[in-house]
């Protein structure tokens, strides 16, 4: 699953991590992309508090979606709306961020039947040119995460969503949560979530 990338290891990222992700008192550092979202549709997660931006200063491919309306109360606000690919193989989002920082990057994806045919997709996700993970979502109500630690060398990250072949593409929203550099430490660049000890956010 994570073959193209030779230095990932696994990690458990437990409640640490849970504080650096919900505590919207401080979100210095934060990149949290509502993707879908219509522009300058900025807002502030009721429950969390966390403060989500739209996506279309990212990315200019793919469609704004909207999940099924019968979800949208048990859900959080950031995925509500959701971008789909039904063209291209490789659509990617440029996201600038400090170089050298490190950051937990999370993808989610929840199929919420936006497009009413309940056919359930299987892609790939991509950082930059290297495989991340397979996204396979095999229910309309239960959202995917994809999550993993990265110190960038550069000040630019790709973030993209592979067609394979299985179904369309899309993504829900992308958060970057700056991380200390002591955290999880590691001379092999990347981290992927193994397991998690406690639940991030009540989605």
């Amino acid at each position: 699953m994570m073959g193209s990338f030779k230095h990932f290891i696994y990690a458990f990222l437990g409640g640490f991590a849970l504080i650096h992700l919900v505590d919207a008192q401080d979100q210095s550092g934060f990149i949290s992309i509502a993707c879908g979202s219509p522009a300058n549709s900025n807002y502030s997660e009721p429950t969390t508090g966390i403060n989500y931006i739209s996506d279309v200063a990212f990315i200019d491919t793919g469609i704004s979606q909207q999940i099924s309306a019968v979800y949208k109360g048990s859900f959080q606000q950031q995925v509500w709306n959701l971008r789909s690919f039904p063209q291209g193989i490789r659509n990617c989002y440029n996201i600038s961020f400090t170089q050298g920082t490190k950051y937990l990057i999370r993808g989610t994806f929840f199929y919420g039947n936006y497009d009413g045919q309940s056919k359930l997709p299987q892609f790939d996700i991509h950082l930059g040119v290297n495989m991340w993970d397979t996204v396979n979502i095999t229910n309309v109500t239960i959202p995917v995460f994809k999550e993993l630690i990265y110190v960038p060398s550069q000040t630019n990250l790709q973030v993209c969503l592979v067609n394979t072949g299985l179904g369309m593409p899309f993504i829900s929203a992308i958060e970057l949560r700056p991380l200390s550099n002591k955290t999880y430490v590691t001379n092999f660049g990347s981290l992927a979530l193994y397991a998690r000890l406690d639940y991030l956010a009540n989605y």
